[in-house]
């Protein structure tokens, strides 16, 4: 069997999703061929960095007004002119990305982003008779992933189906499986011997600061709120080429890292596919005044 996996750079959530799968089924599935793809790596440079950059920039610098677009757009179109130019217009943009397919020839086709559902006819219109499932990487179902041309959706929750039901999609063609995560996340490990490796003492809470792997938001202001909460240690991913992280994680250090912090991997990280993890305080603290402990 062919697999052909379809993701998006417009944050990283889409390809680490496809990631995800990929490594799922290269475990489950070691005699398929598989490809991974980024759809807009197939696009010309303008509409790449609109539809990317555009996202990222609005998300972190104007989340109001992403928030306002997201609500407006939350409408699935109706069948008529409008929607088929637009259609007309993606698969004459997508056309390098669909001969990508023919040349692949998959057996099934699974995309973390709406964009490839676009691209693609139904099924009995195809050159190439594939399955095509669409995996929802959100805990909501936007008028985006509302995709009657997908074989299969996968989603989240049962909520989620109703949802999607609710807006058109036939029952039978919605699955409810989760949101892919990579398989080194689903192990255990022992809290105890975590705790020791990265220098964090038994009863002191540990704060995980994340902006997404695209760091976006006010990264800095997140770190330097949780350490004004009191003594703890607060963790933050550090990622080259993301000034919000590494400016976050710097003006932490100017107090004092924690004995035994580290801002590298440790060999033998228990979390090989995470992204590193640095101890970036762990010092007695009460400047900010903001406790994010006191909102659920």
């Amino acid at each position: 069997m062919k697999l052909l996996l379809v993701s998006a750079s417009a944050g990283a959530g889409h390809t680490r999703a496809a990631q995800a799968l990929e490594e799922t089924a290269r475990l489950s599935f070691p005699d398929v061929t598989m490809r991974h793809v980024d759809i807009l790596d197939f696009v010309d440079r303008v509409y790449r960095k609109t539809y990317a950059g555009g996202y990222l920039a609005m998300v972190d610098r104007a989340p109001e007004l992403w928030g306002y677009f997201y609500e407006a757009s939350d409408r699935v179109p109706r069948e008529g002119f409008r929607r088929n130019l637009v259609r007309a217009f993606d698969r004459m943009e997508f056309a390098r990305f669909r001969a990508v397919v023919r040349d692949f020839a998959p057996d099934v086709v699974l995309a973390t982003h709406f964009l490839a559902a676009q691209v693609f006819p139904p099924k009995e219109r195809r050159k190439i008779p594939f399955r095509f499932g669409l995996v929802v990487t959100d805990f909501d179902v936007h008028a985006f992933w509302v995709q009657p041309h997908a074989d299969v959706t996968f989603v989240a929750t049962e909520e989620l189906r109703a949802i999607l039901a609710g807006r058109g999609i036939a029952g039978e063609r919605i699955a409810v499986t989760g949101i892919p995560i990579m398989p080194a996340f689903a192990a255990r490990h022992d809290r105890r011997r975590l705790r020791a490796a990265y220098g964090i003492a038994e009863g002191v809470p540990a704060v995980l600061v994340m902006g997404g792997g695209s760091g976006v938001g006010s990264m800095r202001g997140a770190v330097e709120a949780a350490l004004g909460a009191g003594r703890a240690h607060v963790l933050a991913p550090v990622q080259a080429g993301i000034p919000a992280l590494e400016r976050g994680a710097s003006r932490a250090d100017e107090g004092g890292r924690p004995s035994g912090g580290e801002a590298a991997r440790r060999p033998g990280d228990p979390f090989p596919h995470a992204s590193p993890l640095s101890v970036v305080a762990g010092l007695p603290r009460g400047r900010s005044g903001v406790n994010p402990a006191g909102r659920q």
